[in-house]
Formats: C-alpha cells, structure tokens, sequence
C-alpha cells in the first residue's frame, strides 16, 4: 500500500483560509475531521473486499480514492466501496443526534451537508459514480449532464454570494473536472474496455 495514502487536494486551501480568517477553527475542524471519517468509510470497505488501494484524496466534498483496476471490480463490490463512505457519514451524523455535545448542532448540519452532497447525481461524487458503476456505458452522458449541472448551479451559487462561497468554490471545481473527464473520456472508455478483456 502506497505510504503516502492519505493527502489534501490544494483546492482545499482556500476552505482552510476562509475558516482561518473568518475565526471558525472549531469550525473547520469539523468539516475536515468530518471528511476524513467519510474517507476512511471507503478505505475500510475497499480493504475488506480486498481492493488495492493506491492513494486517497481529501476535497471539498469527501475525497477521490484511487484503486488498481477499479473497473474490473463486479458492480456489486464498487457500489458497496462507494457507499462506504456515505455510510461513515450517516452514522456520524446518528452519533450527532443521539450524544449531545458542544457545537453539536453545526456538526449535524456538516454531515447532512456532506451526506447529501455526495449522494447528488453528479460525477465524481458518491452518487454519479454509484450511476457509473450500475451503468458504464452511460459515461459519456454522465459526464455531460454533471458538468452543465455543476455550472447551473455555480451560477445561481453567485446571486447569493458571499454566502453561498463555499457552494461556488465546491461547484466550479466539480465543473472543471467534469471538463477535464469529457475531454480525455475516449481515452478512459478505451483503458477501461482494455483493462476488462484483460
């Protein structure tokens, strides 16, 4: 397993220094320590149904787990790692509503936030990869359908800013991978039915 397993996308900076300046510390431990019990949702899961993990990325809205050959995975183990991660958040989010504790309210409201964030139709979160995995040969129109939602909703994002920041920052990012997907989505359909006839 590579060393370094966990590591932070720089896209992360800005979230830091937003929380940083506008003094909410507690805050953003939350959100981060949060993030991480999600990742580790789908770190547990892709161990124990013996996927190779290579690396795992922390971002806005979870993280990107990287696995060798994660496509040739059956659609059943793919969509339980998926969910993982989802699940980790949902029990924190239980934990958040049974214990009460300081700062108890604003840690329900992030994982809400993170739950259903995630569970959006929308690739590369939880819920467009779930769509990936049951069907493959959508990606394409995956791919495109997220992109013009993540830029739908940057732009109506910005009518409220600077509240809704946070959601501009998520979604415009969102955006410009959905970009970059569609843009080197002929190399990836080939690699991945390459890698299944292997």
């Amino acid at each position: 397993m590579n060393k370094r397993l966990f590591r932070v996308h720089p896209i992360m900076i800005p979230f830091f220094l937003f929380f940083y300046l506008s003094g909410e510390i507690a805050m953003y431990a939350l959100v981060f320590g949060s993030l991480l019990v999600h990742e580790l949702g789908h770190l547990l899961v892709a161990i124990w149904m013996g996927a190779k993990v290579q690396s795992c990325t922390i971002l806005p809205y979870g993280g990107e787990i990287k696995m060798e050959q994660f496509s040739k995975q059956p659609k059943r183990i793919q969509v339980c790692i998926i969910l993982g991660g989802p699940l980790c958040t949902l029990l924190l989010l239980l934990f958040g509503m049974l214990i009460d504790f300081p700062q108890s309210n604003i840690f329900i409201m992030i994982q809400l936030s993170i739950f259903g964030l995630n569970l959006l139709p929308i690739f590369p979160l939880d819920g467009g990869r779930i769509i990936h995995s049951i069907f493959p040969k959508l990606y394409e129109e995956l791919i495109g359908f997220s992109g013009c939602i993540c830029v739908i909703i940057f732009v109506v994002s910005l009518f409220y800013f600077p509240v809704a920041l946070v959601i501009s920052i998520i979604f415009l990012f969102l955006a410009f991978q959905n970009l970059s997907y569609w843009r080197f989505r002929k190399y990836k359909l080939a690699f991945d039915w390459i890698t299944k006839s292997a």
